[in-house]
């Protein structure tokens, strides 16, 4: 959005493009589309199931960019298989910036967006809808499928009005089924909330928690609000930041807030150590004045 330092257009162009893609279903639409974006022969769009598979597809380019949305060019996300531009949601949203665009054009726009991502080689001749980025983020993918299927299940919507996308409510039984045709697996829907107590901080101590404000992950973390009666805890909520960008190796581009929020972690980390040693040293010296006090006794 334009919030985050993109395009003012981009968001709503991504919403109309999204409703272009998903409206195209008659035979003719299905090859236009499939030319349109430039998918590749051994893949075209032929049914509306596939058009879903598209737009899902091309949903995942934004979500991966938003986490990487890092000042400078990086290959994080696309675990050292190459880099993508700094601010990467910025530079796909130039596709979709123009005040004018409507239909083809909007599909077209979209396409160029997403390819910031899926073609960051920019060597592609046309895209398989079917395949992500690269096998290594592909699998990394499925490495976090299983997890929400078998213990971190984290129910998500979308609606096309407070996001940029379109209306996706979340289905529990559709989720289910889906973990059981994917992986075999009984889902666990509580696993995480039981193990770790959820939203109950309680009986938490010595945890500091980062979420950076683009980070599509971000709203689902511990927020400062959340911890304030406990001197223990901490929540720092880094503007303009996006994922795990306070864990990256330091660069010349860092913004000012990543450095502060290392600061404070260092800080914070520090001051555990100390109170540790501290209790440590006292437990030792109580045990010490007890021992030479039963020492005593006996004498």
């Amino acid at each position: 959005s334009e919030a985050g330092g993109s395009a003012p257009n981009c968001a709503s162009n991504m919403r109309k493009a999204w409703q272009e893609i998903l409206t195209r279903t008659t035979e003719q639409e299905l090859r236009e589309l499939s030319r349109l974006f430039r998918l590749c022969p051994s893949r075209q769009a032929q049914s509306v199931e596939d058009v879903y598979t598209l737009a899902y597809w091309a949903q995942s380019a934004w979500d991966f960019m938003a986490m990487g949305n890092f000042p400078y060019s990086s290959s994080y996300i696309l675990n050292g298989n190459g880099k993508l531009p700094a601010y990467p949601v910025r530079v796909a949203c130039e596709s979709l910036a123009a005040e004018d665009l409507h239909g083809d054009a909007l599909i077209e726009g979209l396409r160029d967006a997403v390819g910031v991502f899926y073609n960051y080689t920019q060597d592609l001749q046309c895209y398989d809808f079917a395949h992500g980025v690269n096998p290594d983020t592909e699998a990394d993918g499925n490495f976090w499928d299983y997890q929400f299927c078998t213990e971190m299940f984290m129910p998500m919507s979308r609606d096309g009005q407070r996001d940029c996308f379109f209306p996706q409510p979340f289905d529990l039984q559709a989720s289910l089924q889906a973990c059981s045709a994917q992986w075999g697996v009984t889902t666990r829907t509580q696993w995480a909330t039981i193990n770790y107590g959820g939203r109950d901080l309680s009986s938490a101590s010595n945890i500091l928690w980062s979420n950076g404000e683009l980070d599509p992950w971000g709203p689902g973390g511990v927020s400062p609000s959340s911890v304030l009666s406990n001197p223990s805890l901490t929540a720092l909520l880094i503007p303009g930041a996006a994922h795990h960008e306070d864990f990256m190796w330091s660069h010349s581009d860092d913004l000012p807030q990543i450095l502060e929020a290392r600061l404070i972690e260092k800080q914070e980390m520090q001051k555990w150590i100390f109170l540790a040693n501290k209790k440590r040293a006292s437990l030792v010296r109580d045990k010490h004045n007890t021992q030479s006090k039963t020492n005593k006794d006996i004498i």
